[in-house]
């Protein structure tokens, strides 16, 4: 079952005709392994837990393995964005509750993420769903909603602060739909913070070739003049992309554009992505100066950008809405993968 042979087993009396029920031990907790479930794009394996004793939804968790890096520097980054992660408790947030490095026959220390379970599906897999629906997945109103929701999550990160009142401006690093989680209810998760040097080891040692891993690292453009950016300004940058995929539609750059679009978007062809839009008054200007290098006026912070937002989400055509009807449209062409709630396609 996934990776549970690693994982400390638990021996616990079992009567007679009942299931096998494998238990194990992460730290000083015990967990019931109920399945796997797959693996992330970055090859991160994935699998269905329970804590122990605890029934009900409230009980689950996702257990994740991590890659570490065999630079020691790099081990030291994963593990100090874990600490900050582990305090978080925002509800845009996926919240980690455990972190845990556990040695392994090589010597080395293999880390695991306890995760906090939650359903629906990635936002990814909703834009994939334009190609099968033959229109746009979500409409303007919804794709405002999911980024207010985000930008209000990456407010309470960058403006975090310790308890000497000292801010800790900490940033997401990797804003991309397959790490931004549409709950069944409307709620939106950001997933990923915390376990980003895990993802950054997945992505050098996987494939090459032009796959959605590739594309993923394009939200967060590698030209020099981003290089120098505070983190929270790589985010904002990063969600107005995303922001603009979902109101496309479709992705925004293919095979033969990754390299220009790493440079980040140009002027130009924001404009012209968004004179093919049918958008409310004032929301073009809006992307536009959060597109920019160096983002002015209000929309220069995450809460000035949720705020510019929120008048463009009109009651009743939020995320839950959407998701209701995707569902209810799509159920018998998706495949199983596709369905399942924790995929990251």
């Amino acid at each position: 079952m996934s990776f549970l042979h690693e994982l400390p087993p638990v021996r616990r009396f079992r009567l007679p005709f009942t299931r096998r029920r494998h238990f194990f031990a992460l730290g000083s907790l015990v967990y019931e392994a109920l399945g796997s479930l797959g693996a992330r794009e970055t090859e991160e394996q994935l699998m269905l837990a329970r804590f122990e004793h605890v029934p009900g939804p409230e009980g689950l968790c996702v257990i994740e393995r991590l890659h570490r890096s065999v630079d020691s520097r790099r081990l030291r980054e994963l593990v100090w964005e874990a600490k900050h992660a582990l305090g978080l408790t925002h509800p845009g947030l996926l919240q980690m509750r455990q972190f845990v490095l556990l040695p392994q026959r090589s010597h080395l220390e293999r880390p695991y993420a306890v995760l906090e379970y939650v359903g629906g599906r990635s936002l990814a897999s909703v834009l994939k769903l334009s190609a099968v629906l033959e229109r746009k997945p979500l409409s303007v109103a919804a794709a405002c909603d999911i980024a207010a929701q985000v930008a209000d999550a990456l407010e309470h990160l960058h403006t975090r602060s310790d308890s000497r009142g000292w801010c800790w401006a900490l940033g997401h690093g990797d804003i991309s739909p397959s790490l931004i989680w549409l709950c069944p209810d409307g709620r939106v998760k950001l997933v990923g913070f915390g376990t980003r040097a895990s993802r950054r080891v997945g992505r050098y040692e996987r494939r090459r070739e032009w796959t959605d891993l590739c594309r993923a690292s394009l939200y967060a453009p590698s030209a020099p003049r981003f290089r120098e950016l505070p983190a929270c300004r790589v985010d904002l940058y990063s969600l107005a992309v995303v922001l603009l995929e979902m109101l496309v539609g479709q992705p925004l750059w293919g095979l033969d554009s990754a390299s220009t679009w790493r440079h980040g978007l140009p002027p130009e062809e924001v404009d012209r992505r968004l004179r093919g839009l049918r958008l409310p008054s004032g929301l073009g200007d809006v992307i536009r100066d959060a597109l920019r290098c160096e983002p002015s006026g209000p929309v220069s912070t995450a809460a000035g950008l949720r705020e510019a937002l929120r008048p463009h989400i009109r009651e009743g055509r939020g995320v839950a809405t959407e998701l209701g009807w995707l569902e209810r449209e799509v159920t018998w062409r998706v495949s199983p993968w596709e369905a399942n709630p924790l995929s990251a396609a």
